[in-house]
């Protein structure tokens, strides 16, 4: 399997699209709690394809009913205990390990602010992650409001116009030019996270040139303004 959804404990996905992404998707890995979620939400219900579900962490957020409903092709991991990472990157470490390339986050934002904050940071550690066969892998997380892409060279993105585009870089080392957009950066060095957000797509694409080292974070929302 090369694509695959790891879907968190935040705020279950309400956006049609990734519901149909998750209805779709052959993988399926779950943070404990965010197991849970799925299951109530009935998303499977009628539905005659069932992916593969692995549910992944150390179970302090997960419901301890013995007698509560599962999902057929369910599995549980239990090697995962290391309380040094939190359950969302419990579950992306075990999506890298069954080969994956292509890996989109959901339900890792609302709720509390604290932990959006920490798993929105944590694009910045997987985006240099490789998986089980040593290939780097695209990782994007989706919200139900837009999509957060982490880079670390130049990049094409794919747009529309009115696109609502934000860039945080999180390292001042970092130099940014853009092209594309309404507000051109060039060779912009960002200081704070506020410098380069709220700017506008013009078309189709736009690119975000990359100097130095370090990760940027790149968030387009799903609707035009």
């Amino acid at each position: 399997m090369n694509k695959a959804i790891v879907l968190a404990n935040g705020q279950f996905p309400k956006r049609n699209e990734a519901l149909q992404a998750m209805l779709q998707m052959p993988l399926l890995v779950c943070c404990d709690g965010a197991y849970d979620k799925l299951v109530a939400s009935g998303l499977f219900s009628h539905s005659s394809h069932l992916p593969q579900i692995y549910v992944v962490g150390d179970g302090d957020s997960q419901s301890t009913d013995v007698n509560r409903p599962l999902l057929p092709n369910t599995t549980f991991v239990k090697e995962y205990t290391d309380q040094d990472t939190n359950d969302l990157t419990k579950a992306v470490k075990h999506t890298l390990s069954l080969g994956v390339e292509r890996m989109i986050i959901l339900g890792a934002t609302g709720l509390r602010e604290d932990h959006t904050l920490g798993n929105i940071s944590l694009l910045a550690q997987y985006v240099d992650m490789k998986n089980a066969d040593g290939k780097p892998v695209m990782v994007r997380m989706y919200t139900d409001y837009g999509i957060f892409t982490p880079i670390v060279e130049t990049t094409v993105f794919t747009s529309f116009a009115r696109q609502q585009v934000s860039l945080f870089a999180l390292s001042s080392d970092v130099r940014l030019t853009s092209e594309g957009l309404r507000y051109p950066l060039q060779g912009r060095k960002l200081q704070g996270l506020w410098e380069a957000t709220l700017n506008e797509a013009l078309g189709e694409q736009f690119t975000i040139t990359v100097e130095g080292q370090g990760v940027t974070l790149v968030y387009q929302t799903h609707e035009a303004k």
